[in-house]
C-alpha cells in the first residue's frame, strides 16, 4: 500500500477539512502504506477513508491489508474529518469508509439514527451501507470511580468540581453531536470542550494520577477502561444513547463494480470488541497502525476468525 497522496490532491484544493492527528502518530497528510500483494485489474486504488480514532486505524489498516494481500487490490488510505469523508465518497473521491457510527442495526435496512446519521442522510443516495464492521458499543460522559456524582443530572451543582468543562473528542464526531443535544437536553453549565480522541485521554489521564475530577466523553471499547477505574454517569433522559452502537461499512453505488472482489468480504468483516481492543492498545502504546494490523493478522491466522471474511 503506498503513501497517500495529499488531501488538496484527491478531495480538490480549496475544500474545507481539518486534519485530525492526535491518535496515531504524526502522519499529517501522508500515511505509510502496508506491504503490496499481487495487483487485480482495477485501473486505481481503493482509496479507503477513515477518521483518526484508534478503532477507525484498528478497522481501516487491517481491512487495508486484507484486501491488498488477498484480493489484489492497491488500497490507498486517506485520513480526513468525518464531513469530508462523507462528502468524498458523495463525489467519489474516496470507495469506502468502515467507521460509520450509528445506533442500533437499522442502517442496513436504510434506517439511520444517532451518532453519524445526519452526514449518511445527506449522501444516502451516492452510498451504501453493507455491513457491520464494530460493535455493539456504548457511549456516555464519564468519570473516574472516586468522583463522588452518579447522574449527569447533578453536574450542575458540583460544577465547580469541573473547571475544565466536558472535555471531548473532535468536533463533528458522532459522539459529540450526542454530546451537545446532552448539555442542551439538561441545561448544563459545563462547557463542552472539543478536542480528539488522544487529547481527551491525556486530560483524563492526567487528572487521574492527581485524583482530580474530571468529566469526559467517550465510548466502549476504548483501551482507557481497562486502564482506568472509570464509570459512565447515569443518563435519565437518555441523550447520549438510547440503544447500543454499531459501527457500519460505508461505499460508493458503484464499489462493488470497481472492486468486487472486496465486496463480499466487506459484509462479513467485522472485528470483535475484544480483539479490536487489543488492536487499539498496541496502537495506543505508539505501534504504527500497518504494523499492529499486521501483527494481528498474523496472530489470528488459522484460528477461524479471518478464514470466513476470505471465502
Amino acid at each position: 500500500m503506498p503513501k497517500t497522496n495529499l488531501v488538496n490532491d484527491m478531495l480538490g484544493k480549496g475544500t474545507s477539512r481539518r486534519t485530525f492527528l492526535k491518535a496515531g502518530g504524526a502522519a499529517a497528510l501522508a500515511m505509510t502504506g502496508l506491504t503490496t500483494g499481487a495487483r487485480a485489474e482495477a485501473s486505481r486504488p481503493l482509496v479507503y477513508a477513515f477518521a483518526a480514532w484508534s478503532d477507525a486505524l484498528a478497522i481501516t489498516y487491517v481491512g487495508a491489508k486484507l484486501i491488498e494481500d488477498n484480493f489484489g487490490y492497491k488500497v490507498q488510505p486517506l485520513q480526513a474529518e468525518p464531513g469530508v469523508i462523507y462528502a468524498s465518497l458523495q463525489s467519489g473521491k474516496a470507495d469506502l469508509y468502515s467507521n460509520s457510527y450509528m445506533q442500533g442495526m437499522g442502517p442496513l435496512k436504510g434506517d439511520y439514527q444517532g451518532g453519524q446519521a445526519d452526514y449518511v442522510k445527506k449522501v444516502a443516495d451516492f452510498i451504501k451501507v453493507v455491513g457491520v464492521s464494530e460493535g455493539p458499543m456504548t457511549q456516555g460522559l464519564a468519570v473516574p470511580e472516586y468522583v463522588d456524582i452518579k447522574s449527569i443530572a447533578e453536574l450542575n451543582d458540583q460544577a465547580d468540581k469541573f473547571p475544565g468543562g466536558i472535555i471531548g473528542i473532535d468536533a463533528g464526531s458522532g459522539l459529540m453531536q450526542a454530546a451537545d443535544a446532552t448539555v442542551k437536553a439538561y441545561s448544563l453549565k459545563l462547557h463542552l470542550v472539543p478536542g480528539s480522541q488522544a487529547a481527551m485521554e491525556a486530560a483524563f489521564r492526567r487528572a487521574y494520577s492527581r485524583n482530580e475530577a474530571i468529566v469526559v466523553t467517550t465510548w466502549e471499547p476504548l483501551p482507557m477502561w481497562s486502564k482506568f477505574k472509570m464509570r459512565y454517569l447515569e443518563d435519565p433522559k437518555r441523550t447520549m444513547m438510547a440503544e447500543p452502537y454499531y459501527c457500519f461499512h460505508v461505499m460508493t453505488k458503484d464499489f462493488e463494480t470497481n472492486f468486487p472482489k472486496a465486496q463480499a468480504f466487506l459484509t462479513k468483516f467485522r472485528i470483535p470488541n475484544d480483539e479490536l481492543a487489543k488492536i487499539m492498545g498496541w496502537i495506543d502504546g505508539g505501534m504504527k497502525p500497518e504494523d499492529a494490523a499486521a501483527k494481528w493478522i498474523g496472530e489470528m491466522k488459522g484460528k477461524g476468525m479471518i478464514e470466513p471474511w476470505l471465502a
